[in-house]
């Protein structure tokens, strides 16, 4: 009997609009994972000029310590961020949340979005929806360590909130397929904003952090599980765009995964935030080219500035 994934392993390319190619150039991996990661204010601004100079539709970036929070995250951002828009005011680009486990009581962890807003051009914000424990090592008897990551009801409740009164499209970070029902909340009446977009975490044998091949959260990086997620936005009542971000999967060589999301209407996330391998040392230039040349093969336009802009509600 053929199931809702079947559908989706034997639908024909199709899309509706150019693919939409982000860089997401820097998080919390460190040089000791590959020495081209950005992260000092120079190289952060160096790599988000030369992946938007590339084409990238728009650049995701942290700014140099996610313990830093409100104000002092906003000032961290804007020592990078000053030197980017004085060569491209218009740039797209968009911060990541603050470290959950820092935040007071009544905060939410996007108090910086406003204030970059305002002073840097942000116009996206992300929202996570849920809690995740981030395996990252092991210790000498095998057990698993890491922390805690997302934020609880009443914080995302906050941030969507904040998102809908400023009119900010919200990428919706879906670690889990919980997340993606918790979101999906928030869609389904009325609550997201034009522009904002599904983000599926499909995660491999190095989740998004560790060295070595780990027990991890999410689902890992398949055409199963990129059908599962299209099955379940089935239900959205309001139809925001989709992409996938491919997180510790170790080598790229195989690049059906990326292929099917551009052939089936949906956009990429790809960098430095994202990529570890630990036989391979790209940049997040090369990465960018990388799905560049995968859509060309595929046949499906690449997405202008403009375009991409024009997809995330952003005037």
């Amino acid at each position: 009997m053929a199931t809702a994934l079947d559908k989706y392993a034997e639908m024909e390319p199709h899309w509706d609009y150019p693919v939409v190619i982000e860089s997401h150039i820097n998080g919390i991996r460190t040089k000791e994972m590959n020495p081209n990661t950005p992260t000092t204010y120079n190289e952060i601004a160096e790599d988000a000029i030369r992946c938007w100079e590339a084409g990238a539709g728009a650049i995701h970036a942290h700014n140099t310590s996610f313990d830093l929070l409100g104000e002092n995250a906003y000032k961290d951002y804007m020592r990078t961020w000053d030197t980017v828009l004085q060569k491209h005011p218009d740039i797209t680009w968009y911060p990541t949340t603050c470290n959950n486990l820092r935040l007071l009581p009544h905060e939410h962890g996007l108090e910086h979005v406003p204030l970059l807003a305002e002073g840097a051009n942000v116009r996206i914000a992300c929202v996570d929806t849920g809690l995740t424990l981030f395996a990252t090592d092991v210790d000498e008897d095998g057990y698993l360590s890491g922390p805690e990551f997302g934020f609880n009801y009443r914080r995302i409740a906050s941030q969507v909130k904040m998102c809908r009164e400023r009119s900010v499209p919200m990428v919706f970070g879906v670690y889990e397929p919980g997340h993606l029902r918790h979101a999906m909340h928030y869609v389904n009446r009325g609550l997201s904003t034009p522009g904002s977009m599904w983000d599926f975490y499909l995660i491999g044998d190095y989740g998004l952090t560790a060295l070595e091949p780990i027990a991890t959260n999410g689902m890992k990086p398949s055409l199963e599980s990129l059908y599962y997620y299209l099955w379940m936005i089935e239900e959205a009542q309001v139809k925001h765009p989709w992409y996938i971000s491919v997180w510790g999967q170790g080598a790229l060589d195989d690049t059906s995964l990326l292929r099917r999301a551009i052939e089936l209407g949906g956009h990429v996330k790809t960098g430095l935030e994202l990529f570890y391998d630990p036989a391979r040392n790209p940049t997040n230039l090369e990465l960018l080219q990388q799905a560049q040349e995968i859509a060309r093969e595929v046949g499906r336009p690449i997405a202008t500035h403009e375009e991409a802009k024009a997809l995330y509600n952003i005037v």
